[in-house]
Protein backbone atom coordinates (compact mmCIF):
# COMPACT_ATOMS: atom_id res chain seq x y z
CA UNK A 1 0.00 0.00 0.00
CA UNK A 2 1.15 3.54 -0.70
CA UNK A 3 -0.46 6.89 0.03
CA UNK A 4 -1.62 9.12 -2.82
CA UNK A 5 -1.30 12.83 -2.14
CA UNK A 6 -3.85 14.82 -4.12
CA UNK A 7 -5.54 18.20 -3.95
CA UNK A 8 -8.41 17.26 -6.23
CA UNK A 9 -10.42 14.26 -5.09
CA UNK A 10 -12.79 14.25 -8.10
CA UNK A 11 -11.92 13.92 -11.78
CA UNK A 12 -13.49 16.37 -14.27
CA UNK A 13 -16.16 13.68 -14.89
CA UNK A 14 -16.86 13.33 -11.12
CA UNK A 15 -14.92 10.09 -10.82
CA UNK A 16 -13.94 9.28 -7.23
CA UNK A 17 -11.07 6.83 -6.83
CA UNK A 18 -10.29 6.30 -3.16
CA UNK A 19 -8.20 3.28 -4.13
CA UNK A 20 -6.13 3.02 -7.29
CA UNK A 21 -4.54 -0.06 -8.75
CA UNK A 22 -5.14 -3.77 -9.06
CA UNK A 23 -7.15 -4.41 -5.92
CA UNK A 24 -7.53 -8.06 -6.93
CA UNK A 25 -5.49 -10.43 -9.09
CA UNK A 26 -7.44 -9.63 -12.24
CA UNK A 27 -6.37 -10.03 -15.84
CA UNK A 28 -6.78 -6.28 -16.28
CA UNK A 29 -4.54 -3.50 -15.05
CA UNK A 30 -5.78 0.10 -15.13
CA UNK A 31 -2.38 1.75 -14.79
CA UNK A 32 1.30 0.86 -14.53
CA UNK A 33 2.34 0.69 -10.84
CA UNK A 34 5.81 1.38 -9.52
CA UNK A 35 7.07 -2.18 -9.61
CA UNK A 36 4.47 -4.29 -7.80
CA UNK A 37 1.40 -4.97 -9.91
CA UNK A 38 -0.63 -5.62 -6.75
CA UNK A 39 0.39 -2.45 -4.93
CA UNK A 40 -2.66 -0.32 -4.07
CA UNK A 41 -2.62 3.45 -3.87
CA UNK A 42 -4.85 4.98 -1.19
CA UNK A 43 -6.16 8.51 -0.74
CA UNK A 44 -6.27 8.53 3.05
CA UNK A 45 -7.87 11.97 3.24
CA UNK A 46 -10.52 11.23 0.60
CA UNK A 47 -13.57 11.89 2.85
CA UNK A 48 -12.22 15.24 4.01
CA UNK A 49 -11.27 16.30 0.47
CA UNK A 50 -14.68 15.22 -0.82
CA UNK A 51 -16.43 17.18 1.92
CA UNK A 52 -14.49 20.30 0.99
CA UNK A 53 -15.22 19.84 -2.71
CA UNK A 54 -18.98 19.21 -2.47
CA UNK A 55 -19.77 21.91 0.06
CA UNK A 56 -18.60 24.61 -2.36
CA UNK A 57 -20.53 23.36 -5.38
CA UNK A 58 -23.72 25.11 -6.46
CA UNK A 59 -25.40 22.22 -8.25
CA UNK A 60 -25.78 18.52 -7.43
CA UNK A 61 -24.45 15.72 -9.58
CA UNK A 62 -23.52 12.06 -9.81
CA UNK A 63 -20.35 10.60 -8.30
CA UNK A 64 -18.82 7.56 -10.06
CA UNK A 65 -16.82 5.18 -7.84
CA UNK A 66 -14.80 2.06 -8.58
CA UNK A 67 -13.36 2.35 -12.07
CA UNK A 68 -9.71 2.46 -10.90
CA UNK A 69 -9.90 -0.04 -8.06
CA UNK A 70 -12.61 -1.92 -6.17
CA UNK A 71 -13.99 0.30 -3.36
CA UNK A 72 -14.46 -2.83 -1.20
CA UNK A 73 -10.99 -4.34 -1.38
CA UNK A 74 -9.36 -5.81 1.75
CA UNK A 75 -8.01 -2.44 2.91
CA UNK A 76 -11.52 -1.00 3.09
CA UNK A 77 -12.39 -3.41 5.90
CA UNK A 78 -10.16 -1.49 8.30
CA UNK A 79 -9.95 1.96 6.68
CA UNK A 80 -13.67 2.48 5.89
CA UNK A 81 -12.78 5.26 3.44
CA UNK A 82 -15.46 4.22 0.96
CA UNK A 83 -18.12 4.24 3.70
CA UNK A 84 -17.07 7.67 4.92
CA UNK A 85 -17.12 9.04 1.36
CA UNK A 86 -20.62 7.62 0.85
CA UNK A 87 -21.74 9.39 4.02
CA UNK A 88 -20.42 12.67 2.62
CA UNK A 89 -22.26 11.99 -0.65
CA UNK A 90 -25.48 11.28 1.26
CA UNK A 91 -25.14 14.38 3.43
CA UNK A 92 -24.77 16.62 0.39
CA UNK A 93 -27.63 14.96 -1.55
CA UNK A 94 -25.41 13.75 -4.40
CA UNK A 95 -26.07 10.56 -6.35
CA UNK A 96 -23.65 7.68 -6.78
CA UNK A 97 -22.81 4.89 -9.21
CA UNK A 98 -20.48 2.43 -7.46
CA UNK A 99 -18.87 -0.63 -9.06
CA UNK A 100 -17.75 -3.67 -7.07
CA UNK A 101 -17.22 -7.43 -7.30
CA UNK A 102 -17.38 -7.99 -3.53
CA UNK A 103 -20.17 -8.35 -1.00
CA UNK A 104 -18.51 -5.98 1.46
CA UNK A 105 -20.80 -3.35 -0.02
CA UNK A 106 -23.67 -4.74 2.08
CA UNK A 107 -22.01 -3.20 5.13
CA UNK A 108 -22.95 0.16 3.64
CA UNK A 109 -26.50 -0.74 2.63
CA UNK A 110 -27.83 1.75 5.16
CA UNK A 111 -25.97 4.66 3.59
CA UNK A 112 -26.80 3.55 0.04
CA UNK A 113 -30.48 3.27 0.98
CA UNK A 114 -30.35 6.80 2.36
CA UNK A 115 -28.90 8.11 -0.91
CA UNK A 116 -31.46 6.13 -2.91
CA UNK A 117 -34.38 7.81 -1.15
CA UNK A 118 -33.24 11.22 -2.37
CA UNK A 119 -31.56 10.59 -5.70
CA UNK A 120 -30.02 8.01 -7.99
CA UNK A 121 -27.99 5.26 -6.32
CA UNK A 122 -26.85 2.34 -8.46
CA UNK A 123 -24.50 -0.55 -7.70
CA UNK A 124 -22.72 -1.75 -10.84
CA UNK A 125 -21.70 -5.42 -10.65
CA UNK A 126 -19.44 -6.82 -13.41
CA UNK A 127 -20.27 -10.36 -14.53
CA UNK A 128 -18.27 -11.66 -17.48
CA UNK A 129 -19.41 -15.30 -17.40
CA UNK A 130 -21.25 -17.85 -15.26
CA UNK A 131 -18.31 -20.26 -15.66
CA UNK A 132 -16.54 -19.70 -12.33
CA UNK A 133 -13.29 -21.26 -13.53
CA UNK A 134 -13.11 -18.58 -16.21
CA UNK A 135 -14.60 -15.84 -14.04
CA UNK A 136 -12.02 -16.11 -11.28
CA UNK A 137 -9.19 -16.29 -13.81
CA UNK A 138 -10.53 -13.07 -15.30
CA UNK A 139 -11.33 -11.19 -12.10
CA UNK A 140 -9.15 -12.83 -9.45
CA UNK A 141 -9.72 -15.49 -6.81
CA UNK A 142 -10.46 -12.79 -4.21
CA UNK A 143 -13.68 -11.75 -5.94
CA UNK A 144 -17.12 -13.33 -5.71
CA UNK A 145 -18.10 -16.27 -7.88
CA UNK A 146 -21.10 -15.95 -10.19
CA UNK A 147 -23.62 -17.45 -7.73
CA UNK A 148 -22.37 -15.14 -4.98
CA UNK A 149 -22.71 -12.14 -7.29
CA UNK A 150 -26.28 -13.12 -8.08
CA UNK A 151 -26.97 -13.46 -4.35
CA UNK A 152 -25.48 -9.99 -3.83
CA UNK A 153 -27.90 -8.62 -6.43
CA UNK A 154 -30.78 -10.19 -4.47
CA UNK A 155 -29.60 -8.64 -1.23
CA UNK A 156 -29.20 -5.19 -2.75
CA UNK A 157 -32.62 -5.32 -4.36
CA UNK A 158 -34.16 -6.43 -1.05
CA UNK A 159 -32.82 -3.11 0.32
CA UNK A 160 -34.39 -1.33 -2.68
CA UNK A 161 -30.98 -0.37 -4.04
CA UNK A 162 -30.83 -0.31 -7.84
CA UNK A 163 -28.44 -2.65 -9.65
CA UNK A 164 -26.84 -2.56 -13.07
CA UNK A 165 -24.75 -5.45 -14.41
CA UNK A 166 -21.82 -4.83 -16.74
CA UNK A 167 -20.71 -7.59 -19.09
CA UNK A 168 -16.94 -7.14 -18.88
CA UNK A 169 -14.32 -8.13 -19.79
CA UNK A 170 -15.36 -9.93 -22.96
CA UNK A 171 -12.31 -11.59 -24.55
CA UNK A 172 -12.35 -13.50 -27.86
CA UNK A 173 -12.22 -17.30 -27.44
CA UNK A 174 -12.56 -16.96 -23.65
CA UNK A 175 -16.13 -15.81 -23.02
CA UNK A 176 -17.50 -14.38 -26.28
CA UNK A 177 -19.76 -17.40 -26.65
CA UNK A 178 -23.36 -16.66 -27.58
CA UNK A 179 -24.83 -19.42 -25.41
CA UNK A 180 -22.92 -18.17 -22.34
CA UNK A 181 -23.97 -14.56 -22.80
CA UNK A 182 -27.55 -15.59 -23.52
CA UNK A 183 -27.64 -17.56 -20.27
CA UNK A 184 -26.46 -14.52 -18.32
CA UNK A 185 -29.10 -12.23 -19.84
CA UNK A 186 -31.94 -14.74 -19.36
CA UNK A 187 -30.99 -15.27 -15.73
CA UNK A 188 -30.57 -11.56 -14.94
CA UNK A 189 -34.01 -10.83 -16.37
CA UNK A 190 -35.45 -12.58 -13.30
CA UNK A 191 -33.56 -10.38 -10.82
CA UNK A 192 -35.31 -7.00 -11.11
CA UNK A 193 -32.25 -5.07 -12.25
CA UNK A 194 -32.12 -1.93 -14.39
CA UNK A 195 -30.17 -3.40 -17.27
CA UNK A 196 -27.07 -5.08 -18.64
CA UNK A 197 -24.38 -2.86 -20.09
CA UNK A 198 -23.01 -4.96 -22.95
CA UNK A 199 -20.07 -2.55 -23.39
CA UNK A 200 -20.70 -3.10 -27.12
CA UNK A 201 -18.94 -6.46 -26.61
CA UNK A 202 -15.63 -4.61 -26.82
CA UNK A 203 -12.61 -4.40 -24.55
CA UNK A 204 -10.27 -1.41 -24.72
CA UNK A 205 -6.72 -2.03 -23.48
CA UNK A 206 -4.58 1.07 -22.98
CA UNK A 207 -1.14 1.06 -24.58
CA UNK A 208 0.56 1.52 -21.22
CA UNK A 209 -0.86 -1.77 -19.87
CA UNK A 210 -1.13 -3.74 -23.11
CA UNK A 211 1.97 -5.86 -22.49
CA UNK A 212 0.68 -6.83 -19.04
CA UNK A 213 -2.74 -7.81 -20.37
CA UNK A 214 -1.48 -10.04 -23.17
CA UNK A 215 1.06 -11.69 -20.89
CA UNK A 216 -1.75 -12.51 -18.46
CA UNK A 217 -4.00 -13.67 -21.30
CA UNK A 218 -1.31 -16.09 -22.49
CA UNK A 219 -0.62 -17.35 -18.96
CA UNK A 220 -4.20 -17.79 -17.78
CA UNK A 221 -5.80 -19.00 -21.01
CA UNK A 222 -2.97 -20.60 -23.06
CA UNK A 223 -5.20 -22.60 -25.43
CA UNK A 224 -7.55 -19.68 -26.04
CA UNK A 225 -4.59 -17.35 -26.56
CA UNK A 226 -3.18 -19.59 -29.30
CA UNK A 227 -6.52 -19.50 -31.12
CA UNK A 228 -6.69 -15.74 -30.59
CA UNK A 229 -3.28 -15.21 -32.21
CA UNK A 230 -4.39 -17.10 -35.31
CA UNK A 231 -7.15 -14.56 -36.02
CA UNK A 232 -6.21 -11.39 -34.07
CA UNK A 233 -3.21 -9.22 -33.37
CA UNK A 234 -2.31 -7.73 -29.98
CA UNK A 235 -4.13 -4.45 -30.53
CA UNK A 236 -5.69 -2.01 -28.09
CA UNK A 237 -9.30 -2.94 -28.84
CA UNK A 238 -10.70 -6.45 -28.78
CA UNK A 239 -14.12 -7.29 -30.16
CA UNK A 240 -16.08 -10.49 -29.80
CA UNK A 241 -16.01 -12.93 -32.69
CA UNK A 242 -18.84 -12.37 -35.15
CA UNK A 243 -19.18 -9.08 -33.35
CA UNK A 244 -21.94 -7.44 -35.35
CA UNK A 245 -24.25 -10.45 -35.42
CA UNK A 246 -23.62 -11.37 -31.79
CA UNK A 247 -24.24 -7.84 -30.53
CA UNK A 248 -27.45 -7.57 -32.54
CA UNK A 249 -28.73 -10.90 -31.20
CA UNK A 250 -27.92 -10.18 -27.56
CA UNK A 251 -29.35 -6.66 -27.83
CA UNK A 252 -32.61 -8.07 -29.19
CA UNK A 253 -32.75 -10.54 -26.30
CA UNK A 254 -32.17 -7.80 -23.73
CA UNK A 255 -34.93 -5.68 -25.23
CA UNK A 256 -37.27 -8.67 -25.24
CA UNK A 257 -36.54 -9.17 -21.52
CA UNK A 258 -36.99 -5.49 -20.72
CA UNK A 259 -33.31 -4.88 -19.93
CA UNK A 260 -31.50 -1.77 -21.09
CA UNK A 261 -28.21 -2.66 -22.75
CA UNK A 262 -27.10 0.21 -24.99
CA UNK A 263 -23.74 1.42 -23.66
CA UNK A 264 -24.07 4.99 -24.93
CA UNK A 265 -27.51 5.46 -23.40
CA UNK A 266 -26.48 3.86 -20.12
CA UNK A 267 -23.39 6.03 -19.85
CA UNK A 268 -25.46 9.19 -20.39
CA UNK A 269 -28.10 8.04 -17.89
CA UNK A 270 -25.49 7.30 -15.21
CA UNK A 271 -24.28 10.90 -15.34
CA UNK A 272 -27.77 12.43 -15.19
CA UNK A 273 -28.64 13.63 -11.69
CA UNK A 274 -32.15 13.00 -10.41
CA UNK A 275 -34.01 14.59 -7.50
CA UNK A 276 -36.54 12.07 -6.23
CA UNK A 277 -38.07 14.54 -3.81
CA UNK A 278 -39.59 16.80 -6.48
CA UNK A 279 -41.19 16.51 -9.90
CA UNK A 280 -41.07 13.80 -12.55
CA UNK A 281 -37.95 11.67 -12.60
CA UNK A 282 -36.00 10.62 -15.67
CA UNK A 283 -35.46 6.96 -16.39
CA UNK A 284 -33.56 4.96 -18.94
CA UNK A 285 -36.74 5.04 -21.06
CA UNK A 286 -36.04 8.77 -21.61
CA UNK A 287 -32.67 8.12 -23.30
Amino acid sequence: MYTIESRNILTPQNGLNVYRGRTENSILLTEVPGGDSMDIGVKMDAPELLEGSLMHRRSKGMILMGNMGDPYNELENKLALTRNCLKVIENHDYGVIISTKRNGIMRDADVLSGISKKTKCVVDIPIATFDDTKLLKLDGEETLGSKERMELIKELRSERIDVMVTLTPVIPFVNDVESEITEIVQCLAEYDILGVDLMDLRLAVKKSVRSFFYTQFKTRFPDEYKKFCQEYSETGELTARNHRELLAGITALCEEKGLFCNTRRIKAWKRQYENKTVGKQLSLFDY
